[in-house]
């Protein structure tokens, strides 16, 4: 089993809603070296209720690779994961 068989066992390709695992999962290019860095986000524990309605995260992700930051904003209408809007700084997003 190659390495990527085993980080995508590990982390999963994204969200699961028939499994156990209630995470979002969101996975980012960065800019700087091309690093493909991937983040669980928990929406019982994790999410923020916004002050215009809905909900949001905010996750900082750093690579193996660089170490450079990369920031993620994520907005979201309710806490079932329906997604609104997507802001990243330092890369791009991979879905």
């Amino acid at each position: 089993m190659g390495r990527l068989g085993f980080l995508s066992r590990l982390f999963g390709g994204g969200s699961r809603p028939g499994g156990s695992d209630n995470g979002i999962y969101i996975r980012v290019k960065c800019d700087a070296c091309g690093e493909i860095v991937q983040a669980r986000v928990n929406p019982t524990s994790e999410l923020s209720q916004a002050d215009e309605g809905g909900y949001y995260v905010r996750k900082v992700l750093v690579g193996r690779q660089c170490f450079r930051p990369i920031e993620v904003q994520l907005r979201y209408s309710d806490l079932g994961r329906t997604e609104i809007g997507r802001e990243v700084k330092g890369g791009t997003s991979v879905e």
